[in-house]
């Protein structure tokens, strides 16, 4: 039987990034994990670690954070554009991997990577219409329909979408463009910065917790009035904090007031991603092949 083809992955994270070999299905062969410093330094060890692999990809697909052109008829398809992470605004980052790797590349983002990871092999795995949001060192999302990233002139920016701030908190938003957004408010820098430790130190009823649980549940809400999707998941590092969720849940039905709770009250409405937080780097190896495709 002749051995299936093997693809390329990458995350590229705010923190860091994930690069691992693997197949279509899923599987994963190895993976490298390097801290997120300057853009050509990250290229440089990401060309070498798949140059070093005895057996040559066919393909790679790369998650990367945003805001990055995923659109392949633009001229500028995979640069970054103006971006919170210092140093990354305008690079060219497809351009820099074409240049050192001779495959075809697909691009999206790296929460519609993780999304679509799920839709293939996790909890929105024959859901219509999901949404995958990550929690971390900022805040995305993705819309999935019919297992695929809903095409955008650009790409959802869930994120940035403004809330209403309880009276008493008076943080600084850690969100340079914006005062009162989603990422601005409760991503993981926003929380460090209010509390002075990540949320993962409070209890599920604990009021710290509870203020990150009502700014999401507001992004929640916002997100079913406007899409309606059969299912929400909440992944990343501050998404993973035990009685999150849930307490996300009750704040989501409490700011709808009744309103379009059919379904969305049901447990498990918002639920982890199965794929934990290998969903993302599955999902680029999963866009490898099946994405890379439709262009």
């Amino acid at each position: 039987m002749a051995e299936l083809p093997l693809f390329g992955g990458i995350e590229l994270g705010g923190t860091k990034v994930v690069a691992a070999i693997g197949r279509a299905d899923g599987t994963l062969l190895s993976s490298r994990t390097l801290p997120t410093t300057t853009p050509h330094h990250v290229i440089d060890q990401l060309i070498d670690y798949f140059q070093e692999h005895p057996v040559p990809i066919k393909g790679l697909g790369v998650g990367a954070f945003g805001p990055v052109v995923v659109d392949h008829s633009q001229p500028d398809y995979g640069c970054l554009l103006e971006t919170n992470k210092p140093g990354w605004s305008g690079f060219d980052l497809a351009g820099g991997l074409a240049e050192g790797l001779n495959v075809p590349i697909h691009l999206v983002t790296d929460v519609a990577a993780a999304g679509f990871g799920e839709a293939q092999f996790g909890a929105l795995r024959g859901v219509d219409l999901g949404v995958y949001l990550t929690i971390g060192t900022g805040i995305g999302g993705a819309i999935l329909h019919k297992g695929l990233p809903l095409p955008a002139m650009l790409h959802p920016e869930m994120g940035h979408l403004s809330l209403e701030r309880h009276p008493r908190d008076l943080a600084a938003s850690t969100c340079r463009f914006h005062s009162n957004c989603a990422e601005g408010l409760a991503a993981g820098p926003a929380i460090l910065a209010r509390f002075g430790k990540s949320l993962s130190a409070y209890a599920p009823d604990d009021e710290e917790l509870l203020l990150v649980a009502d700014y999401l549940g507001q992004l929640c809400a916002q997100l079913v009035l406007l899409l309606s999707p059969h299912k929400i998941v909440l992944g990343g590092g501050v998404g993973q904090t035990p009685g999150l969720i849930d307490a996300t849940q009750s704040a989501m039905l409490r700011r709808l007031g009744g309103y379009a709770s059919q379904g969305t009250s049901a447990k498990g409405y918002l639920c982890p991603p199965e794929l934990g937080q290998q969903a993302g780097i599955i999902g680029a190896l999963a866009c490898a092949n099946t994405l890379l495709g439709a262009h």
